[in-house]
């Protein structure tokens, strides 16, 4: 006769093989539509999408991404925005990818954004001096913790895209020698918190 402890483990494991089936069945949509909201040009601003370089391209695989440089009066940077729905391993730790990419990371400080608060790094790397700003977004709220974005992708995952829509990644990076007042820059750029 089976103990309670293997009766709760083979429960346990039909549970999980059920879940992955089903996770299969019903894959979650991507945010594709909410990247796509974000305005090419504006009163103030103007865009241009940028191609992925190869690494890139190998870190991201088939999630939607877009890359593009602005231009915001007489400040300018990079964006990326990431949607991991399609594939959570595309959205790595902005921290760890910096960092991979031979960054040196500075400082770190906790900056107010609309919804939320993102993290400003100031990186160097072989004598070039950079900033960048990151943050998730789930559409309504923003963060810069990977821990938190985790738990709400695994919630996402566990409720069949029931809970909160998925977050994506934006990072902005400076150009340049520039480094922009990011909190004027942010204010006026209301666009980059419609996604």
């Amino acid at each position: 006769m089976l103990g309670n402890k293997q009766i709760i483990l083979w429960i346990s494991l039909l549970f999980a093989i059920v879940f992955g089936a089903a996770v299969k069945w019903f894959p979650l949509h991507a945010e594709q539509n909410r990247l796509q909201r974000l305005p090419v040009k504006g009163l103030f601003f103007s865009s241009q999408s940028l191609p992925l370089s190869q690494s890139e391209m190998s870190v991201f695989g088939q999630a939607p991404v877009i890359k593009r440089y602005y231009r915001f009066g007489r400040h300018s940077f990079v964006m990326i925005v990431v949607d991991g729905s399609a594939n959570r391993h595309a959205v790595h730790d902005p921290l760890y990818c910096l960092q991979g990419d031979g960054w040196h990371i500075k400082s770190r400080e906790a900056i107010s954004v609309d919804g939320g608060q993102a993290d400003l790094l100031r990186l160097s790397r072989n004598g070039l001096d950079r900033e960048a700003v990151f943050w998730f977004s789930d559409g309504l709220s923003r963060h810069a913790s990977m821990i938190r974005y985790w738990l709400q992708t695994t919630l996402r995952r566990l409720t069949f895209g029931l809970s909160d829509p998925e977050p994506v990644m934006v990072i902005l990076q400076s150009t340049g020698n520039e480094k922009p007042d990011w909190r004027s820059l942010l204010h006026q750029c209301d666009f980059l918190f419609e996604i």
